[in-house]
């Protein structure tokens, strides 16, 4: 961009919201400049302009809150992450009903059950605040513009979440690996799909310590699956002496049989049309398992 701190952004040359005068450096004593308090740089003309309150009725505006104080603002206060905050904030019903979408089986985009905005909202503060093993999300407050670094930051790990999860409104891995000539779905995908194993894998020598044990006699069960006709139960793990072996989850299977005696229904998980777990006769995963045990971390 060619427009300079002289230029107002919310006037100037293709700088609607203010990105085209991504510029550190000092602008002087122009038209409206004040000091920034920081390393003795200028506030640049269109930064008042561009948190006034006149633009609040943009979907996107960044309100006087930007000058809140940190004991107001659950983000801390820092220059600039006030504008995330308030942005987020402004967008609520939006993120809820336009972004946090899942694909159903009819090829339907509909509100997540699993995602949705207070949820990410707590995270992204406790991301912020307090981080993990030392890495926090980076938000701005290096600069009176860096709020917007922050917002790009944030969309590029909601745009991967979408990809990953959100889309198919789970936060547990689903069963998806098909292995041998019937295309069956083990139940030791659990243990690792496309012939991984989980269990193996290793953290860097410098995140080693932060590394997981494998507990053999861990028993748990996911909550989230697909949800498609007859589509695979949660993944679930547990020792040898649970599971001697593992079978299949067989997705042609008719579970809903109330005329049989005794009846049967389908009740793996809400909402199931068909399938059932088989465990009749041992089924490997690619990699050779027929067994869990181990095998929770998906």
């Amino acid at each position: 961009a060619d427009a300079r701190c002289d230029a107002p952004c919310p006037t100037g040359k293709g700088c609607p919201q203010g990105e085209a005068c991504f510029l550190d450096t000092a602008c002087g004593d122009g038209d409206g400049g004040s000091s920034s308090g920081s390393g003795g740089a200028e506030t640049p003309a269109w930064w008042s302009s561009f948190t006034s309150s006149s633009s609040s009725s943009s979907s996107l505006s960044f309100t006087s809150s930007l000058s809140s104080s940190s004991s107001s603002n659950p983000l801390g206060g820092l220059t600039g992450i006030p504008a995330v905050e308030e942005t987020f904030l402004q967008m609520k019903d939006k993120i809820n009903n336009e972004l946090f979408l899942y694909e159903t089986p009819m090829m339907q985009w509909i509100p997540s059950t699993v995602y949705r905005f207070d949820g990410f909202f707590d995270g992204l503060k406790i991301m912020h605040a307090q981080g993990v093993a030392g890495n926090k999300i980076y938000l701005g407050g290096d600069c009176a513009h860096c709020h917007m670094y922050g917002l790009v930051n944030v969309a590029a790990f909601l745009a991967q979440a979408m990809k990953e999860t959100i889309r198919y409104d789970a936060c547990d891995e689903n069963s998806w690996d098909r292995v041998g000539t019937d295309l069956m779905y083990p139940i030791s995908n659990a243990c690792g799909q496309l012939g991984q194993s989980y269990q193996d894998y290793h953290c860097p020598h410098h995140q080693r310590h932060m590394e997981c044990e494998v507990d053999p006699d861990m028993s748990i069960r996911g909550v989230t699956h697909a949800k498609w006709y007859g589509a695979p139960g949660p993944l679930f793990c547990g020792p040898k002496e649970q599971y001697e072996h593992t079978g299949m989850w067989d997705h042609s299977y008719s579970c809903h049989n109330p005329w049989a005696d005794p009846p049967e229904y389908c009740e793996e998980y809400e909402g199931q049309k068909a399938g059932r777990y088989d465990n009749s006769f041992p089924v490997p995963n690619r990699n050779g398992r027929t067994d869990v045990e181990g095998c929770c971390w998906w």
